[in-house]
């Protein structure tokens, strides 16, 4: 392997670890407080299917909402106080409040204002 090949793969492996350690940091600290309830996406282990994973949420008293496209992954919703927690002792791993997709989302992940991304894409729809 040539010295500039290696190069370009320890930057990327740098890119990659720096990256990999935001988005961690990120999820820590979106995972929600044991007392909030309303409409939360629970995630269960690695391994779990959706019928265990809504299992376990419905013994907390959940009220499904939808699937999510992770099999491990359930968006629920309970306004009962405390309803982060118990999903927590059913078995998952963590909880997070639910936000719907919109442009305003995109518009975080690609860095540009939001009004900008809106006009770009109107003009493709």
């Amino acid at each position: 392997m040539s010295g500039g090949h290696r190069l370009a793969l320890g930057f990327s492996g740098a890119v990659a670890l720096v990256w990999g350690a935001v988005f961690a940091l990120t999820l820590a600290r979106a995972e929600l407080p044991r007392e909030e309830s309303g409409r939360v996406v629970a995630v269960y282990p690695f391994g779990w299917d959706s019928r265990k994973a809504a299992a376990a949420a419905f013994r907390t008293e959940a009220r499904l909402v939808r699937d999510t496209w992770l099999p491990n992954a359930i968006e629920v919703i309970s306004e009962q106080p405390g309803f982060a927690g118990r999903l927590q002792d059913s078995g998952a791993i963590a909880v997070y409040r639910a936000e719907p997709f919109s442009l305003f989302t995109l518009a975080g992940c690609t860095g540009l204002p939001p009004g900008l991304v809106t006009r770009s894409l109107r003009r493709f729809g």
